[in-house]
This record gives C-alpha cells, sequence and structure tokens, in this order.
C-alpha cells in the first residue's frame, strides 16, 4: 500500500523533555513536615506527565544501578500485596498465622509504612499504590505440608480445611493458577508455585474482602484495591488447572458473586477508593458503576510470537470502552506482552530479550496505542507463560519523553487512513500505526523522535509501531 503524509504544526513548548526525579532536597522537607499528599485527587492526576507506566506485581529488572524505592517510583500506578509495597504486612502472628483471615494491617509497621509512602511520594507525587484482595485464587498448604514449613507463615493463604476454598466433586480443593517452575511446559502438581481456587460465592469470604478493603481505606496508606480473574463472560473455576471443559462454579453464580463484592465494598469505603478489576480484553458492564479502570493483560496463545490485527483491534476496543464507560477517576491499565525466544532464560537474557529489536517495536506500539486510545497507564513486560514470575519489565528511555498532559481527544483517525491514529499534548504528538503499512508523518517545523533521537520535520513511521514526537522551541 502506499503511503499517506501528515502534516502538523510544531509549537514552541517547554525546554523540559524527559522527565526525572532530581528532587532529592524535598524528601527531609516532606519527612520533616509529616505532608500527607492525596494523590487520589482529580488535581494532583491533572499535574502528571505522559507517558504513565504502571507496575503490575513485580517490578523492573534492567536497572540494577537504581534502587528498589527508585525503581518503584518511576512508576506513576502500581499494584501488589501491601509488603513489597510500603513493607507494612496483614496483621498476622504464630496463633493467627493465615493472611486471607486476616482483617487490619500490622500495626507494628505502620510507621515504617508512611515514612516509605512519603518517601515515593517524594520522588513522584503522582504515584497510586493499590494492593490486590485475593478473589479467585491464593496459595494452599496442606496440614501435612504446613507441619514441614520453615517459618510459620509459609502456610497457605487460608487454613487447609477452610470452608473458603473452592472442593471438587470429591472434595478436594482444585489447583487453579500456578507457575511452570520445573519447565515441562504444563502446570499440574509437581510446580512448586501454586494457588488454588477460592469459593468467593460464600458470604463470609465475600465479608473477609470487604473488611480488607476497609482496613486498607481507613489506614490512608494505599489507593484502592485490585481484583484479578474478573469476568462476567464465563466461570473461571475449571475442575483443573489445565481442563477447562467444565466448571465448578456457574457463570451466573460467579457473576453475581462479583457483583455482590462490589457492590458491599463500595457501601463500605470512601468515594474516591479506587478498584481496580483484571477483565483482560473484555468488556465487564455490569461491574462498571463500581469500577475505576480495567487492567488489561492482554494475553497471546503463542509466547514465541507478537499480536495480531484482531487482537490489537479487541485492545482498542475495550480501552476506549473503559475510558467511557467505568466510574471515575478511572485508571484504566493496558499491558502488553514480548515475544519470548529463550523460555527458561536467566535474567541477562531476558533483559537483552525485552531490548531486541521486534521488542522494542511491540514496545512502542503499546505505548502510542495506550497513549492515542485513553487517559490511562501502560506497561510492556514478559509473557506470562514462562517460567518466573510474571510482569517482569525493562523500564525504556522511551518512557521518559516528557508529553505533558493530552490537548487532543482519543482515537483521532487523519486523512481517512483506517489504522493511522495520531494525538497532540502539551510537548508533542503520539502516533500510532496499524494500518498494514508504513506511513509518513510530516510537520510544519522540526521536531525530535524520541525512538530515533533526531530532528526531522518528516518521519515514517512502520506498520504495528508507534513513536513519540516532541515539540522544539522557536525563536
Amino acid at each position: 500500500m502506499g503511503k499517506t503524509e501528515i502534516r502538523l504544526c510544531a509549537i514552541e513548548r517547554s525546554s523540559k523533555t524527559v522527565k526525572t526525579f532530581n528532587i532529592q532536597w524535598l524528601i527531609p522537607f516532606l519527612i520533616a513536615c509529616t505532608i500527607i499528599v492525596h494523590v487520589g485527587d482529580a488535581q494532583m492526576k491533572a499535574e502528571r506527565s505522559y507517558p504513565s507506566i504502571f507496575q503490575a506485581w513485580n517490578g523492573i529488572e534492567n536497572r540494577s544501578d537504581t534502587d528498589e524505592l527508585h525503581r518503584l517510583a518511576q512508576h506513576d500506578l502500581a499494584f501488589a500485596h501491601p509488603y513489597p509495597l510500603l513493607k507494612i504486612a496483614w496483621n498476622i502472628s504464630e496463633e493467627q498465622p493465615y493472611a486471607g483471615l486476616a482483617i487490619t494491617l500490622s500495626p507494628s509497621q505502620f510507621n515504617t509504612a508512611r515514612q516509605r509512602k512519603q518517601q515515593l511520594l517524594s520522588l513522584n507525587p503522582n504515584l497510586l499504590l493499590l494492593v490486590e484482595i485475593r478473589c479467585r485464587d491464593a496459595k494452599y498448604v496442606s496440614r501435612q505440608n504446613e507441619a514441614d514449613v520453615e517459618n510459620w507463615w509459609e502456610v497457605g493463604y487460608f487454613p487447609p480445611d477452610s470452608p473458603y476454598w473452592l472442593k471438587d466433586n470429591n472434595g478436594k480443593p482444585v489447583v487453579g493458577w500456578g507457575e511452570d517452575t520445573n519447565g515441562n511446559g504444563k502446570i499440574d502438581e509437581n510446580d512448586k508455585v501454586l494457588s488454588y481456587l477460592i469459593d468467593f460465592t460464600n458470604p463470609e469470604m465475600q465479608n473477609l474482602m470487604v473488611k480488607q478493603a476497609v482496613a486498607l481505606n481507613a489506614s490512608g496508606l494505599f489507593d484502592g484495591i485490585m481484583l484479578d480473574w474478573w469476568n462476567e463472560d464465563y466461570a473461571t473455576s475449571p475442575v483443573n488447572v489445565d481442563d477447562w471443559s467444565a466448571t465448578i462454579l456457574t457463570p451466573e453464580a460467579e457473576l453475581a458473586a462479583r457483583l455482590a463484592i462490589l457492590r458491599k465494598i463500595r457501601e463500605q469505603v470512601d468515594d474516591d477508593f479506587l478498584i481496580l478489576v483484571n477483565a483482560n480484553m473484555r468488556q465487564i458492564p455490569k461491574s462498571a458503576p463500581h469500577v475505576n479502570g480495567l487492567f488489561m493483560e492482554c494475553y497471546k496463545q503463542e509466547y514465541d510470537k507478537g499480536y495480531n490485527l484482531n487482537q490489537i483491534l479487541q485492545m482498542e476496543k475495550t480501552l476506549l470502552w473503559a475510558e467511557q464507560h467505568l466510574r471515575e477517576p478511572r485508571i484504566n491499565c493496558l499491558e502488553g506482552w514480548r515475544v519470548v525466544t529463550d523460555y527458561m532464560g536467566d535474567l541477562n537474557t531476558r533483559v537483552a530479550e525485552r531490548n531486541s529489536p521486534e521488542n522494542l517495536q511491540w514496545m512502542r506500539m503499546i505505548t502510542a496505542l495506550g497513549l492515542t486510545h485513553s487517559d490511562g497507564y501502560v506497561l510492556f513486560g514478559d509473557d506470562n507463560a514462562i517460567p518466573v514470575p510474571d510482569h517482569l519489565h525493562n523500564w525504556y528511555d522511551f518512557w521518559d519523553a516528557d508529553l505533558g498532559q493530552p490537548i487532543q481527544g482519543k482515537a483521532i483517525q487523519y486523512q481517512d487512513v483506517a489504522g493511522l491514529f495520531i494525538r497532540e499534548f502539551d510537548n508533542g504528538w503520539v502516533v500510532y500505526n496499524r494500518s498494514s503499512a508504513t506511513r509518513t508523518v510530516t510537520f510544519d517545523a522540526p521536531v525530535i523522535g524520541v525512538d530515533r533521537g533526531k530532528q526531522h520535520s518528516r518521519y515514517e513511521v512502520p506498520n504495528f509501531d508507534g513513536e513519540i514526537f516532541l515539540k522544539t522551541a522557536t525563536d
């Protein structure tokens, strides 16, 4: 196909072109004054500059010269369990070691958590911290294996005989998720990292979730919660982790339980308490009034291949829907997965593969898709198939560009070119191309292509790619 040329006006911008965290002088001031920053309010969110990157459970692997605190603070949103975020755990003890039964945070760790939060906000005032509350599956340890754990806190999420575990027809708990730790290409009971299904239709189990959400809201430490495996289309309780031919719960029972959980939580938390759910690339209209954002964990079937056009179109469709229909403030999070070559690759291999030309192109495309189709957050990480913790990622220089705020609408198509999108921000433009051909973009004045690092007025953007163009100062 031919190339389309688009001419845009490059206007004056500020001299700042790269986001930094060079504000260390603020740390002692903030700590000394014990300033509490409410990052959830609209004013604070309006100040954040794009691209906005999020962290899903696990963090950056390629910045070994940067400490863990600074790596976390590079993101504008992060969700995980409370301890990795703020070094505060659920209030468990040797007498009650089960995190799933805990409904308060550890009181002895509050001061540490407050100090860490102040440090994080001094590095990035826009950072939102969300805690995952287990809903669909969790760690299970049998009564026999409990006797062999080295430390008392290494037990399961619930007691092994708890009614909160979902059982099969034989009364046994069911593996619902796992990591292929032995590298044999499948998940089974021989793997070391396994989660078993939870019966979230149990009203008492739901009430535990609500109490945890209330405790997080009351703590003043966290901005909201994240709920995994959210689905309104089908049941997520397979008879076995690798057998989805039937489910233990019906789709109707699961949906009713999910909606009940949302309603119960919303009734007892503040209006600005955020709820993020992992619906992958699906829409969730019944949950929408209660949910602030989708975690769009964009699954693909083959770990050694990229996305196809149909999958990309579904990303666009769901992301735009979520931007229009979910509860405000919206915090939609789009994650794409990289192409994996070495299934068992070590740290150095993973870091190198993420920087391959193919994966860099996918990273730019996912980032540009998110920027042109939402006011949310993006991430490009590992494919979940590989036997390491999910969502590990590199930090890319591409993400350091300082676009400022969007000043143009979403999903705007130019010159009748299907699949070619451009969006203007305070400090530049984002181009996203899935039009099946390379396209040429022309500006009235030179702009800086962030990926290329050069200043020109005319650029070519390949198919399934994206680019950020920063405005330059004019006389």
